[in-house]
Formats: structure tokens, sequence, C-alpha cells
């Protein structure tokens, strides 16, 4: 077994001895492409929806789709901080930054090092991702789940998360990121390039003010929304340990909720922290190897997110 297969099975003995063909951990190039030229594609056809027929539904169903394309970006920022967008690091890191973290206004250098830092212990004290997306204390009364998403869909959770952020309640978690001031000064470029573009393809179609009404409003509400709900499936009410198939869930088919929650193959997220190297568009296949063999923990597969949310949650 290779570094990039090693899988994190702590005392598992019976799923450590599962060994998934080499060829599942090959970055397919086509794929790649294929995934962040459908979300950019699916974020263009919803702003001419928008623009062709101006009505209030039409604007509410583009800012839905658009926030799901935001997800689905940020999944791919995921990739890329796992050094799955292409076999070349540079190729990859630009791609990630460029194509999926800057029009996000985010950093893919500072994403990988507290996402790897989630990685290596998930759902400790100090694991960033818990403390980041406050997964760490479930479950909770329904009523305060409730409260939660309610928040983040109106934007409160995010602004509350920067302020935090900004107040350092998060520094002894999250780990420094050295950067140059040239590789500070790239990134903010592709930040500004990204969401450039988009602003002036808007303004040139006569519409500028629909980058803020579908572009930045559903980054703080929608995306928050529907992030929080995936982070909530992924770790929250499970417990640390070694054994990484048991503090993570998956959910063992595709449908309308993964579309919305899950793009990408996000949801197979047991397969996901067994295999960090594997790229995403092989999970459902080690997911299916795995399955067969009965090494992934029952209590841990769902259907939906539906579920989920109830296990998290009580009267």
């Amino acid at each position: 077994m290779t570094d990039a297969q090693v899988h994190h099975a702590g005392s598992n003995a019976e799923l450590a001895r599962f060994v998934p063909d080499p060829a599942l951990f090959r970055v397919s190039a086509s794929r790649v492409g294929a995934a962040l030229a459908g979300d950019w594609l699916m974020i263009a056809a919803a702003f001419a929806v928008a623009i062709a027929f101006p009505h209030p539904l039409v604007y509410a169903l583009a800012a839905i789709v658009i926030a799901r394309s935001q997800l689905a970006l940020a999944v791919m920022m995921h990739e890329g901080a796992h050094g799955l967008l292409a076999r070349n690091r540079r190729v990859n890191d630009a791609l990630g930054q460029l194509f999926a973290a800057g029009p996000l206004w985010l950093s893919l250098r500072t994403y990988r090092a507290g996402h790897l830092k989630h990685h290596r212990a998930p759902m400790q004290s100090d694991d960033p991702v818990a403390l980041l997306f406050g997964v760490h204390d479930y479950p909770v009364t329904r009523g305060r789940l409730v409260g939660r998403l309610l928040a983040y869909a109106c934007g409160i959770g995010y602004v509350t998360s920067v302020v935090k952020l900004a107040r350092g309640e998060f520094a002894h978690a999250l780990p420094k990121v050295g950067k140059s001031r040239a590789y500070a000064a790239w990134e903010v470029a592709s930040m500004l390039a990204g969401n450039g573009v988009l602003f002036g393809a808007l303004a040139l179609a006569g519409h500028p003010l629909l980058y803020v009404a579908l572009w930045i409003v559903p980054s703080v509400t929608l995306l928050p929304f529907v992030g929080q709900v995936r982070a909530i499936f992924e770790h929250a009410g499970l417990p640390a340990g070694e054994d990484q198939s048991r503090n993570a869930r998956t959910i063992v088919r595709r449908s309308w909720q993964t579309f919305l929650f899950g793009p990408h193959a996000i949801h197979f997220h047991i397969e996901h922290h067994l295999f960090t190297r594997m790229p995403f568009h092989n999970l459902s296949i080690v997911h299916r190897q795995l399955a067969q063999r009965q090494l992934l923990p029952d209590g841990n597969l769902y259907a939906g997110y539906g579920a989920v949310l109830r296990d998290v949650s009580v009267r």
C-alpha cells in the first residue's frame, strides 16, 4: 500500500486489510474538467434564466441553484486541498484557487491547512471543522437545531462565524499558514478576477445588481445553510477515534438531496475519510466494494439528510 492509499481504520483490523485498486487513486482530468465546467454552466444558466424571466419566484429559484453551485465549487476547492484536481501540484492549486476558491472569496491554501488537520483527528476538541461549523456539541434539542439552521439561512450564522474568526476564538485550533507577499497577492488577484468577470458579464448584460442579489446574498445565506446541513450530516454527534469509519457518515445513494447538499460525491464521506487521496469520481466505486464486504458501520449509513437531522436532535 502506497502513502496515497493509506486509510484511517485505527484498530479495525478487518477494515485495515481492505486495499482498493490503485487505479481508483488516479485523478481523471476529464472528470475534473467536466465537474468544474458543469458547475459554472449551471451558474450561467441560473443567471440567464433570471435575466430572461424577471420574476421574484424565478429569482428565488435561481438563488437556490446558484447557492448549490457555490457549494459544489467549495467541494471542488476541497478536492484541490487534497491535491485531487490535477497530478501536478502547481496546476492543482491554480485550478482550485482560480475556479473554485477565488470566486467564493476564499484561500485554498488557508483552507487546506485547517482541513488537513481535521482529517488527522476528526471530532477532537481542536478539530477546526467541528469548531467552525459548530458541530461539536450534538445532539441538541430539535428547537435549537431549527434555530441554528434558520440563523444560517438568514445570514446571522455567517456573520456570527466571521465575528468569532475576527476575535480569534478559533486561533488555538487553526494552523498558521505562511504565505509570501507574492502568493498573497496572487490569491487576492484570483478573487478579484473571478468576481470581476462575473460582475462584468452581468453589467454587460445590463443587470449588474444581480451580482449582489444572486451571487453575494446567496453566498452569505443559502450557501452557509446548505454547508451547515452538510457539516451536521458528516460528523455531528459522532465520537472522536482512530477508526474514521465510525466518526463520519455516508448517504448511500444519489438523489435530489445529495444534489443539493452533497455535490461531487462528498456524501460518500466515510469513504473520503478512509481514503483521502481518492478523487471524488471514484468514491462511489469504493463505497460499493466496502459495502459488499460489510466493512461499513450500518449506524453511519443513511438514505437521506432528514434522518440524520432527526438522529442528532432530541425533543
